[in-house]
Formats: structure tokens, C-alpha cells, sequence
């Protein structure tokens, strides 16, 4: 059999148990998360946790596809996954709807961010310096609920460190891209030059977008369901996921958001590409390299798998509008039969 042939049999694979176990599971998972946000006092704060899950659930669908019975037969990665993801997802609400852009505030809320990926770590008051405050104990629930999941992990002393990493770069990007807007291109352009790699060859908004995403967490947690992960299997994960495979992943989300965000008036990363063609010509060289690192790995097709996957389910949402444009479709291409059969899935399954 050929490897292309074997890779799509094991993506049908995955997909299927996504369908039938993961979906599932996630929708549950984030119904109780609905539960405890009807309860939160302020009324600014509801509407915001409320508005989060129901808008960005697919985020937490998503990354679900790490937390396959495959590759996690207990399904610990999802009871660490939705309350994380979904406190990304109200932080990033709240800031980006909220009434105050002071970077001391923004670093606090996020705080919450470090504190749920560190067993023990107190929960603070992360609104200290937020206009609003009463959430009634809903963003302390989600940090203590990841916590609590961290105990089913026995390699997460060895992956913490990683992680870490790459949650103190998503929430630098939180603070600079939401701070004030006058100062924001300058604390991004200048952030990006003090810790981006040069040899990697992104432009500072490309290295922007890797930070926002969240999927080297999951990949890297998958490793600690063993006891003892290799260092040097560690090492490679997280220069697979960060920087390429987040790259991907948050500017397809930011290719999708166009329309929205230059109505909203908030910053989109892909417009700072000079044109469409440009835009989809880095995106298939991003895609391009991952399929070449991802060679290195024992488990390649199911890195293989995550970035065709990514390629089909963003390019399936309605955002994209009714028919494919000619970026779309090239793009589509590029990830061939499985982001193909992922854009069909996705596509039906998103159907009014």
C-alpha cells in the first residue's frame, strides 16, 4: 500500500471516532460549562461566557481530535481540554469586547491562563483590575478544573516546561494585540524581534499567530499520559507545533474572520499580507514544511493529519461564503484527499 493510501485510512479512522466518541463528549463537556455560565452575577460578564461557548465551541472540537480513544482510550485530554480552551476563549472575549485595553489588566486576567496549566498554583483575584468582577466564581472553575485534570498526566513534570512556554507567549500576544491601539504595532513588530527565531523565515504577524494557538498544548499533553516522555521527543513536538502548525492554524482562523473583524474594526493578521495570492502562497508554504518535519515522527500521519485537517475544517465554515473562492479551493487542493474529506464532513455537519 502507499503511504498517501495508508495516511487516508488512517484519517478515516480518526475522523470516525472523532464523530462518534470526541464530538460527542465535547458537546457535553461544554454544556455544563453553559450551566455554570447562566449563574454568573454580572449581567456584561454572562452575556460574554455565554457568547464564548456558543461562538467558539468549534475551537474545543477542534483540538478535541488529540483527545481521540486512539490516542487517549480514558479521554483525559478533553477533561483538561474544554474548561482550558474555553477559558482561552472568555478571556479572549472579554478583552476583545471589554471596556478597558490597560496592559496591567490584561496581564492579570490572563494570569488565569499560567495559574490553570500549574497544579496548586492559587487562584488569584484575576479581575483586580477589571471593571467588572462578579462572575461568580466561573473563571477560578475553569482554572481549577484544568488543574484538577493535570493529575491524570504522570509526564507532565516533563512537558510542563514546554507548555509553559507557550502559554507565556500566548498571553504576551493577548496583552499587545489587544492593549491600546496606537501602540499596538509597535509592541507586536518589537515583541516579534526579541523572540522569534530568524532562521525560521516568518513575517512578525505569521510568529504572532502561532502563539494564539493552543494545539501544541494538547499535542504535547498526549505525550504525558507516559510516565517518562522523551526529552528529545518533546523538543521536536513543540518545534513542530510552534511554530508552523500553530502558524497554520490561527491564520486560517484569522483568513476566515476577514469580513468580521474590518466590521468589528480588530486586528486580523492575514490583511497584513500584500494580496490574497500572497496570502495563500505562505499558507501552502507553512503547510508544506509541516508535511516535511512531520516525517520525523513515529506517529507522522497523524501530524500529517492535523494540519489537512485544519485546512478543511476552517475552509468549511460559512464565513468562507456559500461557494469556495479560488483561494479557498487552491488551498483545499494543497491538503488533497483528507482535507477534502474533512471539508465534507465539517461542511455537512455545519448545515442549517
Amino acid at each position: 500500500m502507499s503511504g498517501k493510501f495508508l495516511d487516508f485510512i488512517r484519517s478515516w479512522q480518526w475522523g470516525t471516532e472523532y464523530f462518534r466518541v470526541v464530538r460527542p463528549r465535547v458537546v457535553h463537556l461544554i454544556g455544563e460549562l453553559h450551566q455554570m455560565a447562566q449563574d454568573i452575577p454580572d449581567p456584561v460578564l454572562r452575556e460574554q461566557a455565554l457568547s464564548s461557548l456558543q461562538t467558539k465551541q468549534f475551537h474545543c472540537e477542534g483540538g478535541g481530535v488529540f483527545g481521540g480513544p486512539s490516542r487517549d482510550p480514558h479521554g483525559y485530554l478533553l477533561e483538561f481540554l474544554v474548561p482550558y480552551q474555553s477559558l482561552c476563549d472568555y478571556l479572549d472575549t472579554v478583552t476583545d469586547r471589554g471596556p478597558s485595553q490597560d496592559p496591567d489588566n490584561l496581564r492579570e486576567l490572563h494570569q488565569g491562563l499560567i495559574d490553570a496549566i500549574t497544579p496548586l498554583a492559587p487562584v488569584r483575584d484575576y479581575y483586580r483590575n477589571h471593571p467588572h468582577g462578579e462572575d461568580g466564581g466561573y473563571l477560578a472553575s475553569l482554572v481549577h478544573r484544568s488543574q484538577a485534570a493535570l493529575r491524570h498526566f504522570p509526564g507532565y513534570p516533563a512537558v510542563q516546561p514546554a507548555i509553559t512556554r507557550l502559554v507565556e507567549l500566548y498571553v504576551d500576544l493577548q496583552v499587545y494585540k489587544h492593549g491600546p491601539v496606537p501602540t499596538r504595532l509597535d509592541r507586536l513588530t518589537t515583541w516579534f524581534q526579541k523572540e522569534a527565531d530568524p532562521e525560521n523565515g516568518l513575517f512578525w504577524w505569521e510568529f504572532a499567530a502561532a502563539t494564539g494557538s493552543t494545539l501544541g498544548i494538547f499535542a504535547l499533553l498526549t505525550l504525558a499520559l507516559e510516565k517518562d516522555p522523551d526529552d528529545k521527543q518533546i523538543e521536536t513536538l513543540f518545534r513542530l507545533y510552534f511554530p508552523w502548525i500553530g502558524a497554520l492554524h490561527i491564520l486560517l482562523d484569522y483568513l476566515i474572520d476577514q469580513e468580521e473583524d474590518r466590521e468589528g474594526g480588530d486586528l486580523n493578521f492575514v490583511t497584513y499580507y500584500h494580496s490574497p495570492e500572497q496570502a495563500t502562497q505562505r499558507l501552502q508554504w507553512i503547510y508544506h514544511h509541516i508535511v516535511r518535519e512531520a516525517r520525523n515522527f513515529p506517529d507522522a500521519a497523524f501530524h500529517r493529519y492535523v494540519a489537512r485537517g485544519l485546512l478543511g475544517f476552517y475552509l468549511s465554515d460559512r464565513k468562507v461564503h456559500h461557494e469556495l473562492n479560488r483561494p479557498a479551493c487552491q488551498l483545499l487542493a494543497t491538503g488533497g484527499s483528507v482535507s477534502i474529506g474533512v471539508w465534507l464532513a465539517a461542511h455537512v455537519g455545519r448545515a442549517p
